[in-house]
């Protein structure tokens, strides 16, 4: 009797030893599960770009464009660095930067530069909201511009981070404005080193480029001495221009420029 029940329970715990070892082994060969990589969210200048937004100057000149100014820091030193190399610029000003330096408004205008609209208060959703609440904001910031330089002319508007919609462009377009993007962009509103941004401007600059800067939003110490060294690296490369006030607004983006020789010529 008590060999049998020993035996018994001999094969018992052979059963669940088998079981167990069993079920370490599928463990083992079964994957383990990855933890789901966080979400990337596109950037905005890698979205579609709709009809009617400005890409290229459609010459063989480059524009140098500076947003979310104007900064009392920043836009002086800028302004001296271009006015150094006998470069005019366009500044896509934000209003309530100009109702709060209206002086520095005037000093870019009085300097040759263009003057862009680039909304109230650097908003990034503004072309999914309704046609009244994009027309409010753009007039606004066009009459804090004109309430400081009165004869400024204002014919392009640039949406923060690129979020173009075509209502915007369609709404900046009713209201006299060409819709402007940029083709190359050294990213320096996430404050990179000088030497980044001299590098991405100096290699990604080509005959009828629109560059990205920006002179206000932040700490702008690196693009003002990137600025040193790449004026006259690019003035010896190619013309420069501020964006023409006195061209029709087509509605269509502008072709690719031809390329250009050494010294900005054709």
């Amino acid at each position: 009797m008590r060999r049998s029940l020993a035996l018994r329970t001999a094969a018992i715990l052979t059963v669940v030893l088998a079981v167990l070892l069993g079920g370490v082994y599928l463990i083992g060969r079964s994957p383990v599960p990855r933890a789901a990589s966080p979400g990337v969210t596109p950037s905005a200048t890698a979205s579609p770009i709709p009809a009617g937004v400005q890409t290229t100057t459609g010459s063989a000149q480059v524009a140098l464009t500076f947003n979310d100014g104007p900064d009392p820091t920043w836009t002086p030193l800028v302004l001296k660095a271009l006015r150094q190399f006998h470069v005019k610029a366009t500044f896509c000003l934000r209003g309530e930067n100009v109702q709060a330096h209206p002086e520095l408004v005037r000093a870019i205008v009085a300097d040759g530069h263009t003057v862009c609209n680039h909304t109230w208060n650097e908003d990034f959703e503004l072309g999914g909201r309704p046609r009244m609440d994009i027309e409010g904001d753009l007039l606004r910031t066009s009459q804090a511009i004109h309430a400081a330089a009165p004869h400024a002319p204002i014919k392009y508007f640039r949406q923060p981070g690129g979020n173009w919609t075509p209502q915007l462009v369609a709404i900046a377009q009713d209201l006299g404005m060409t819709s402007l993007h940029w083709a190359v962009d050294p990213q320096d509103w996430e404050e990179p080193s000088a030497a980044d941004i001299i590098s991405t401007v100096s290699k990604g600059t080509r005959a009828g480029s629109i560059v990205l800067f920006h002179d206000g939003g932040g700490d702008r110490r690196n693009t003002v001495s990137a600025l040193a060294t790449l004026l006259p690296d690019l003035v010896s490369r190619f013309q420069f221009e501020a964006l023409p006030v006195d061209v029709p607004l087509t509605g269509q983006t502008r072709a690719p420029s031809p390329p250009v020789q050494q010294g900005g010529q054709p």
